[in-house]
């Protein structure tokens, strides 16, 4: 009799650890779908936004025959990229990841290396085109802008999970919020040099990075 009371202890030791352990990996997985859903409805908000307010770019049927095009796209993905998984493992608990990291230092070498080439290239009037302040400032602006539906999202939605980390998440919410926007801002925007891209699309993201932190350690 204690041995069959024995067994049936630890095939309920068993189950109930099972049962543990399923619901860890429930609660592991579901900040990346949660992020998944966010970053559908901010990619859409942003996208009615370019529609119904900026405008798509006018060679926008043209454009994706050019290789800067998915080039630029590529840049801003990673960046997005990075912030996504940055975000979903600091809501596990767990530190960023390296991988996703560094393809998008790569993507930032790639552009930084493209933009002092072009720098020592342009011809004086086309480089100080790049540094125009009402472009600068729009580009900046319309990024932000087109992040703040995503940023805001995952902000309200997710920030209970993580507590004591709350600038790092939000920061890494905001570069998530912001490579997503540059993305789809890229629709409207025809800037297509190294140089501006890296400069002011990468300080767009910067910025709703360091929106996002702010944000989140404030209301934490």
């Amino acid at each position: 009799m204690a041995f069959d009371d024995a067994i049936h202890d630890d095939a309920v030791l068993a189950r109930n650890g099972a049962g543990r352990s399923r619901g860890r990996g429930a609660r592991a997985a579901r900040p990346a779908w949660l992020l998944a859903e966010i970053g559908v409805a901010g990619g859409l908000a942003a996208l009615l936004l370019i529609f119904f307010w900026l405008d798509l770019r006018p060679d926008i049927e043209s454009a994706p025959a050019h290789p800067f095009f998915w080039l630029k796209m590529a840049f801003t993905v990673s960046l997005g990229a990075a912030g996504f998984d940055g975000f979903a493992r600091l809501l596990r608990g767990g530190p960023p990841a390296p991988t996703a990291i560094i393809v998008a230092v790569i993507a930032m070498l790639v552009f930084a290396v493209g933009g002092v080439t072009e720098a020592l290239r342009l011809e004086p009037a086309m480089l100080a085109r790049q540094f125009f302040p009402a472009s600068i400032g729009s580009c900046l602006f319309n990024v932000v802008a087109l992040a703040l539906p995503t940023l805001l999202l995952s902000l309200t939605a997710l920030r209970c999970m993580e507590r004591e980390r709350s600038a790092l998440v939000g920061f890494s919410a905001g570069i998530f919020a912001g490579g997503l926007a540059a993305s789809v801002y890229g629709l409207h925007c025809p800037h297509a040099t190294f140089l501006f891209v890296g400069l002011w699309y990468g300080g767009g993201v910067l910025l709703c990075g360091l929106a996002g932190a702010a944000i989140n350690r404030l209301t934490a």
